[in-house]
């Protein structure tokens, strides 16, 4: 074996031990949440720490590290959803390899999506954008990302415009960018969206993720086509219908909805509120103050 070679594989071994000794000693940190619910980020040492350590093996230590991303991910997934240091570990890993897409498509959608934190999603997209500019999924979902949690619609519009003219685009890029531009909002918008993502998702974790959005996107669409019959068969009847039956015999519906939940909607005869009645309540991220001001009529078609 030649000496080349016994160096190239003394190093490796030498990173495997060193970063052995650093998840060792930050796995059982991460897992941990202070009494306060804060958590300082000195265990997860910083890139410009860790590369000495890695001896030029800066992707093998990138990918140990976003094995442990994902083991951490699924943990608290599968417990107790709270992820405070998933932001900070998606940014360690990607100093270390700045172009690992799937690191920033992840973040970008498990951020905002599910560990609410928006910012952070965001901001670790636009960090992917900066190095990889020709990815029109970076530029996708920060527009959606902006969109819905962000109100901000021209920034929205701005990313998916330029997603939909990048090589490889999806053709629902270009639709999407449409759909904001003319001030389309809603859940329905939200369920197109999540539906593509899905497509998308490269992992059974989030896919379960985007699933439950679908599903609670779905319910609010639903709720939405409900309730408005249920204003127009007030202001025609002069009183609040019985059942969604009735409002689909009397022509105040073309179909009526199946609670993807599994239950069955029900009008209260008091409000005349539809609600389902397995209880569940549909998520607010398919709403903003946009798409509010706009049911209010308060935005006019130059917005």
């Amino acid at each position: 074996m030649s000496v080349h070679v016994v160096q190239r594989t003394g190093g490796f071994v030498a990173i495997l031990i060193a970063l052995s000794a650093v998840i060792a000693v930050t796995a059982p940190r991460l897992d941990r949440r202070s009494p306060s619910g804060e958590e300082p980020l000195v265990y997860l040492p910083k890139a410009e720490y860790l590369r000495p350590l890695s001896l030029g093996y800066e992707l093998v230590l990138a990918d140990v590290l976003w094995f442990r991303t994902i083991s951490y991910f699924g943990k608290h997934f599968r417990g107790d959803r709270l992820y405070p240091w998933l932001a900070h570990m998606c940014n360690l890993v990607t100093d270390l390899d700045p172009r690992a897409e799937r690191v920033y498509r992840f973040g970008g959608m498990i951020l905002p999506w599910e560990a609410g934190q928006a910012d952070a999603g965001i901001e670790l997209l636009e960090k992917g954008i900066k190095v990889l500019p020709e990815s029109w999924l970076l530029h996708y979902w920060v527009g959606f990302n902006y969109y819905f949690f962000k109100n901000d619609l021209a920034s929205a519009v701005e990313h998916m415009r330029r997603a939909a003219v990048l090589p490889g685009a999806h053709a629902n890029a270009a639709r999407f960018a449409a759909v904001l531009a003319a001030e389309h909002r809603g859940p329905e918008t939200a369920l197109r969206f999540l539906n593509e993502m899905h497509r998308q998702v490269d992992s059974e974790e989030m896919r379960e993720v985007v699933n439950e959005h679908i599903a609670s996107a779905r319910l609010a669409m639903h709720l939405e086509q409900l309730n408005q019959a249920v204003s127009s068969y007030r202001d025609r009847r002069g009183e609040i219908p019985r059942s969604v039956s009735q409002l689909l015999e009397e022509g105040f519906l073309l179909e009526a909805p199946q609670d993807p939940f599994g239950g069955v909607y029900v009008i209260d005869p008091e409000t005349g509120k539809v609600s389902s009645s397995t209880g569940k309540e549909p998520s607010k991220l398919h709403r903003s103050k946009l798409r509010e001001r706009q049911m209010r009529g308060e935005l006019g078609r130059d917005f």
